[in-house]
């Protein structure tokens, strides 16, 4: 019966490779009877003092709202005009602005904001009032607990003693794992009652910066040697980084009865255009297939659609769970050839290869 549901599921190890399994399923039952959640953005956050999109990982910004959660001009220490109080003044603001974000306090965050205060993010939506702010941060960490948000501060101008204008770059981390996200935001500032506070900010998307390798890192759990399998069959794949860190590939091959019935490769990068993971994979039958991926909670979720080496067009969905360092499971789901409908299969564990042991020779080249 495993055998059969091997058979079944050929290249389980995407959902496009299990697509390509099903309809390896349909030929032989033809013949014979019988692998800014979409993670929501951060969104008010960033109000120049602390955004929850990002740019690249800076390490120099910590997103705890310790002292450098909040990064001034270079300059700042070399200005010696008038208003250098209320430059001080205003990072300060921000310093406690990510402290609030830190404890995960959306009033306390909000209070950073004038009343009537207004705050676009860079999709264009809009947030008018302090309490729509308030209502968006608390969103935010309720659907991230832990949420975290870093500045740099690249420009502040103080144009007059009761308004500044400051812009920069903000970081986001939605949780430890997540890949950062950058945004550019010009924030503006006046001061009330002797109070710098955040009259608006505008966000866009920071234009020229490459976060392929950031966002691939995300799936850096699959690098390894993978397996499952039992008396009759056998289904691996090896997972590894390339140098760049730009790309995942995964080559991957399916046994039964020790002979090979499938094999084929996979290649998930970056796409900068969709703003997704996008996987490419190819088997050795003939089949290809293009899917994306994306975080649902603890589960990672690959949704492709291709060509079966037979020509029939077919789409489905891979499920893959992190267990812990050393297990995975996976199912396929939701699959289609040619517009019928198959099964789910059954839930697998993958369990990952230690290196293979050294002989005698080997540690005494070793030692050597």
């Amino acid at each position: 019966m495993r055998t059969l549901i091997c058979w079944s599921t050929i290249g389980f190890v995407a959902a496009a490779i299990s697509i390509g399994a099903a309809g390896q399923k349909a030929k032989d039952n033809s013949a014979q009877p019988r692998a800014k959640a979409a993670p929501s953005k951060a969104q008010p956050a960033d109000a120049g003092q602390a955004g929850p999109n990002q740019r690249a990982p800076d390490n120099s910004a910590s997103p705890d709202g310790g002292k450098d959660a909040v990064r001034p001009p270079a300059d700042i220490d070399q200005r010696a005009d008038k208003y250098a109080d209320e430059e001080r003044a205003i990072l300060e603001a921000g310093l406690s602005f990510v402290k609030a974000y830190a404890d995960h306090d959306a009033r306390r965050v909000a209070a950073h904001f004038l009343p009537e205060a207004e705050f676009i993010d860079e999709d264009g939506q809009e947030f008018r009032g302090r309490d729509a702010i308030e209502a968006s941060i608390a969103r935010v960490f309720k659907e991230h607990p832990q949420a975290s948000v870093a500045i740099d501060v690249e420009s502040l101008r103080i144009l007059s003693p009761v308004l500044a204008i400051e812009s920069g770059t903000t970081t986001c981390m939605e949780d430890e794992n997540s890949a950062p996200q950058v945004t550019r935001y010009t924030a503006v500032h006046t001061k009330s009652d002797g109070e710098w506070l955040v009259a608006s900010v505008r966000e866009e998307k920071l234009r020229g910066a490459r976060v392929h390798s950031a966002r691939v890192q995300q799936l850096e759990w699959l690098v390894g040697d993978w397996v499952d399998e039992d008396e009759a069959s056998v289904v691996r794949f090896l997972c590894q980084m390339t140098e760049s860190g730009n790309y995942l590939i995964r080559n991957f091959e399916v046994l039964v009865a020790g002979q090979k019935v499938l094999s084929g490769s996979q290649r998930t990068g970056w796409d900068p255009i969709s703003g997704k993971l996008r996987a490419w994979t190819f088997d050795s039958d003939g089949g290809y297939f293009d899917g994306s991926w994306h975080r649902d909670g603890e589960k990672w979720i690959l949704t492709s659609v291709g060509v079966t080496a037979d020509g029939q067009s077919a789409a489905g969905t891979a499920i893959f769970t992190p267990v812990d360092d050393n297990t995975i499971t996976w199912q396929a789901v939701d699959r289609e050839i040619d517009g019928v409908r198959l099964d789910d299969s059954d839930e697998f564990t993958l369990v990952r290869r230690g290196p293979p042991p050294q002989t005698a020779d080997a540690d005494e080249n070793a030692a050597r």
